[in-house]
């Protein structure tokens, strides 16, 4: 049956001459009938109604539409910056956070209310008094804070933090009794001298951290320039506490293998603390008749050098994951932190 559907199209394409003759004479060659044959193949499998006049062609399959590459809305300009080949960070970011903090610091606008025998009451105004004076002074805190950071442009991160402060401020008071207890507690014949009250201020406290950081960098190196503001602020009016900390930091940038990398870098931060704290503090007995006194205060205390060095590392475990840990020592201050940042 194949055998006469390649004849008949055979037929069907020969000169009108040679249609008396087609039963006496030999089957045209095979390679004709093939082409033939492929050519009604190929048109009944495109539904031409002539296979033969009306062979089917193979249309090239239609080319799918460019690829739009694919930018993140934020950095601004990061669509330039990685057509012009620059690694850009993830921009959005979350940081959990460790700081650990002891300072020296300065003491200003000690305001007091003394007694003897009793304590001061509670209200009453506080005033400035000659015969006493504030001595060591020394700041311990650690704050563990939730950090939130947005690249905004390529150069530029904005951020904000929550946390919560704890620590202790140590503040050591020298009164002169003779000029506070007047005769006969105190006479020529026979002085009170002076006492030391030293007495520790709590802290207990919820921070709020607002900041900026500039950086540029490349494959092998990065420097940034970051500055910080953080307000802590006492459940009760005692402890409040203003941070502002400048630092800049550089350093070289190693690939481990993979999105793995690891900066080492050196720099210098300037961290200077103002703290107000306030509170009740009494003394043992002093006087003759077994009398103590209460004292209640309210003392202005800032870093007394607030300028350290920096030294530290940061590593990225992936474009997700990375660590920070850091340690700036000053001439009388010393500072750790700790840090896990997650890039979404």
């Amino acid at each position: 049956m194949r055998r006469l559907t390649l004849l008949s199209v055979t037929m069907l394409a020969a000169p009108l001459g040679a249609v008396g003759h087609a039963q006496a004479e030999e089957l045209p060659p095979v390679p004709i009938i093939t082409q033939v044959a492929a050519d009604a193949g190929a048109g009944a499998a495109s539904g031409s109604a002539d296979p033969v006049f009306a062979p089917a062609t193979r249309e090239a399959p239609p080319e799918p539409p460019p690829t739009r590459e694919k930018y993140p809305l934020l950095p601004i300009g990061g669509r330039a910056a990685i057509e012009r080949g620059y690694h850009i960070q993830r921009a959005l970011g979350a940081s959990g956070m460790l700081i650990h903090n002891v300072q020296n610091m300065n003491s200003s606008n000690l305001a007091i209310a003394i007694a003897k025998g009793e304590d001061p009451p509670a209200g009453g105004a506080l005033l400035e008094v000659p015969f006493v004076t504030t001595t060591q002074m020394e700041s311990h805190s650690s704050n563990t804070e939730f950090k939130a950071d947005v690249w905004l442009f390529p150069f530029l991160n904005l951020f904000a933090g929550v946390g919560k402060v704890k620590g202790h401020v140590n503040v050591g008071v020298d009164i002169d009794l003779d000029a506070f207890v007047p005769f006969p507690f105190c006479r020529p014949a026979k002085p009170c001298g002076h006492t030391q009250l030293p007495f520790k201020a709590d802290v207990d406290n919820t921070s709020f951290t607002f900041g900026s950081i500039l950086g540029y960098g490349s494959d092998n190196w990065f420097a940034a320039l970051s500055l910080a503001k953080t307000i802590s602020v006492a459940k009760k009016d005692r402890s409040d506490m203003q941070m502002t900390n400048i630092a800049a930091r550089a350093g070289p940038r190693f690939s481990l293998g993979g999105d793995t990398i690891l900066t080492p870098y050196v720099g210098a931060n300037y961290f200077d603390m103002d703290v107000t704290v306030s509170g009740l503090v009494r003394s043992g007995p002093l006087f003759e008749d077994g009398d103590g006194v209460g004292l209640r205060y309210k003392v202005d205390l800032s870093s007394r050098r607030p300028w350290a060095g920096i030294a530290g590392a940061n590593l990225e475990l992936s474009s997700h994951w990375a660590m920070q840990a850091e340690y700036n020592l000053g001439q009388e201050s010393n500072r750790f932190v700790l840090s896990l940042t997650f890039r979404p």
